[in-house]
């Protein structure tokens, strides 16, 4: 309640005696001694809530910022050695854990799937500190990821000679010049001074390809595993591989050698090389039970490889590989002359033959071995006065007897097994002049007959 005393006109006294002047006219307040006493309460009361605002604001920041820093404090703390630390990224958190001079990190949507992922990927490293390499578990060689990598992961998805060159080409040619380099450190100079090593030692640009693609495959299972941030060969340009020209036999050449070796133990085995093209493996692998006289319909669906130096029958790696072959009327009569030679040497070995169903077996009747059937092929030729040529040849021929015929690339390419047709065209049917004498007839015919 505001009492007020009178006094000078004009003027009003409060309950203090404080004499206090009107307001001045004119634009805002020149001074607060012109304020009433309730304009003057009231603009301390809205002062005095302005200044709480600020002071609540304030605190509120302060708090805000000290519980993030100490949140991000925590979680940024170091633990053990092994144990590693988690921080937020975004909406995310990021576990690092290191283990000497290595470090592996993992994202989650929380700090716990984080630190869980992290931890597992540390756990599914190769063993780093195994004896048989004799190299510190600090740090992650490109050799100790990619023997674990071929031995324990990739060989189940590749056929057994595969591993084998592949392994090869680890030993020889990709350790010896970067297997020393950190995986995290490898670089696309480094496999490029590799690859410029194998050029200069004499070794084919097609093993400078398997090299190149062995460690694509390797290093990109290492970046999906986040074991490297990029893979590096995809800065690598591929190796240059002049394909050669092939010299597949003539029509001459096959009648010939068909026509010499009628009736004998070679004669399905040159029908089945020239004539079906199958590789060497596969043509070994056969046994009767993957023949239908009635049709007339081969199965490849096997081959015979060296296996921790032995001959085993196993399985064709690839789709397109496992396939039927149409025999033609020829060479089901040479395989139905095949079946009394396989049972005169049946009798002959009496007890002492192994059976195993093989079309085309040894002495003994356990698988052929690979060299012998080469030697047999290569007297072949000599006896008939033909070059000499590789065994894979008699495939070249197959395809192109096909194509002068006629017959599509893309029949071919599955008779073959040929992963695609383009294949087929580029490496086999090439040197067939059939049909572009045929194309160059219907042209001329076209344009200028009457």
């Amino acid at each position: 309640m505001l009492y007020t005393r009178i006094g000078a006109p004009g003027r009003t006294r409060t309950d203090t005696g404080r004499i206090l002047s009107p307001p001045s006219r004119g634009a805002g307040f020149q001074n607060l001694g012109y304020l009433s006493v309730t304009q003057n309460q009231i603009l301390g009361i809205f002062g005095w809530c302005m200044h709480f605002c600020m002071h609540s604001k304030s605190l509120h920041r302060f708090h805000d910022h000290t519980s993030d820093r100490l949140d991000e404090g925590m979680m940024m703390a170091r633990k053990a050695n092994g144990q590693g630390h988690t921080y937020k990224v975004g909406n995310s958190y990021r576990t690092a854990i290191r283990k000497g001079n290595f470090t592996v990190t993992a994202m989650g949507p929380t700090a716990q799937e984080s630190r869980r992922r992290a931890k597992a990927k540390l756990e599914s490293l190769p063993n780093l500190g195994s004896k048989s390499t004799g190299i510190s578990n600090s740090k992650l060689f490109l050799e100790v990821f990619l023997d674990s990598w071929l031995t324990k992961e990739h060989k189940h998805q590749i056929a057994h000679s595969t591993l084998k060159r592949y392994q090869s080409l680890a030993r020889f040619h990709i350790n010896p010049s970067i297997g020393k380099i950190e995986l995290r450190k490898l670089t696309a100079s480094d496999i490029n001074q590799m690859l410029s090593n194998m050029r200069e030692s004499g070794q084919s640009p097609r093993s400078q390809q398997q090299a190149r693609a062995l460690l694509s495959v390797a290093l990109q299972d290492a970046e999906r595993k986040e074991y490297i941030l990029v893979n590096p060969v995809k800065k690598v340009r591929v190796p240059i591989n002049r394909v050669k020209e092939i010299d597949p036999l003539g029509i001459e050449d096959v009648r010939r050698l068909l026509d010499t070796y009628d009736g004998s133990y070679m004669s399905a085995r040159l029908h089945i090389a020239l004539l079906c093209g199958l590789r060497q493996g596969e043509a070994l692998g056969l046994r009767w039970q993957d023949i239908n006289f009635q049709s007339g319909i081969l199965d490849v669906r096997n081959q015979i490889q060296v296996i921790e130096g032995k001959l085993q029958l196993t399985g064709l790696k690839t789709d397109r590989s496992r396939r039927s072959v149409a025999l033609t009327s020829a060479t089901l009569l040479a395989l139905e002359k095949h079946q009394e030679i396989v049972q005169k040497m049946r009798d002959a070995c009496g007890s002492s033959w192994r059976e195993n169903d093989f079309v085309f077996p040894y002495f003994d009747g356990s698988a052929h071995p690979a060299t012998p059937d080469y030697n047999n092929w290569k007297r072949c030729l000599r006896l008939c006065g033909i070059k000499t040529r590789r065994l894979h040849d008699a495939r070249h021929t197959a395809a192109t007897l096909m194509y002068a015929q006629g017959v599509g690339i893309e029949v071919i390419s599955r008779a073959l097994g040929h992963s695609s047709s383009a294949i087929t065209s580029k490496l086999y049917v090439h040197s067939a002049i059939k049909p572009q004498i045929e194309a160059a007839n219907a042209v001329n015919a076209a344009l200028f007959s009457n």
